[in-house]
């Protein structure tokens, strides 16, 4: 059988508090998390991440100004802390990144590749950012791909479901985390 990682990308104080009702979300999120820990599938947590005086953001960065310029995302700030209501085990890795895709700049593919990971299911947020980004760069990567619909969000609704069924569809399965779950069983 194929090895398969759970990918939470981005759960981390900082995005999360940004969502409508982040309590909804993440109740939703951490039976996706429990059934992947009693299926013995390995969970793995992406989180973004900067050095103290951002020396790892490039002033060509849209997104490395905008940290910059709001001093938030630094290393050690409760604003990259994960939630403890999805917090990872003692055993669980954490990838710390800086760009948008999990694989870029990081030794995501070297864990990955190391536990055997040949199928990879990500949930996390935000669709058009580090969903997409790091879905793309898997597929490039030849993994096998699984998306949790619901357990993925956008600030902008229309642009997740196009990028759910016109986009990562493509490189994808894009299922419901309840499909996924009872599929464990």
């Amino acid at each position: 059988m194929t090895k398969t990682a759970l990918l939470v990308l981005d759960i981390q104080n900082g995005i999360v508090e940004r969502l409508d009702d982040p309590d909804t979300y993440l109740a939703r999120l951490a039976p996706a998390i429990k059934a992947a820990r009693e299926s013995d599938i390995k969970v793995i947590y992406v989180k973004t991440a900067f050095r103290e005086g951002y020396p790892d953001t490039h002033p060509r960065s849209t997104m490395g100004t905008r940290v910059r310029e709001s001093q938030s995302f630094r290393e050690g700030d409760i604003a990259v802390e994960i939630p403890s209501v999805v917090a990872p085990d003692a055993n669980e890795p954490i990838i710390t990144k800086r760009r948008v895709s999990a694989f870029t700049a990081t030794d995501l593919d070297l864990v990955l590749r190391c536990l055997g990971a040949e199928h990879l299911v990500v949930v996390g947020l935000i669709t058009s950012g580090a969903v997409l980004s790091t879905v793309r760069q898997a597929a490039d990567l030849d993994y096998q791909l699984t998306v949790l619909e619901d357990l993925c969000m956008d600030r902008d609704q229309e642009v997740h479901d196009v990028l759910m069924k016109k986009v990562l569809s493509r490189q994808a399965q894009v299922v419901s985390s309840a499909k996924w779950m009872a599929e464990l069983d």
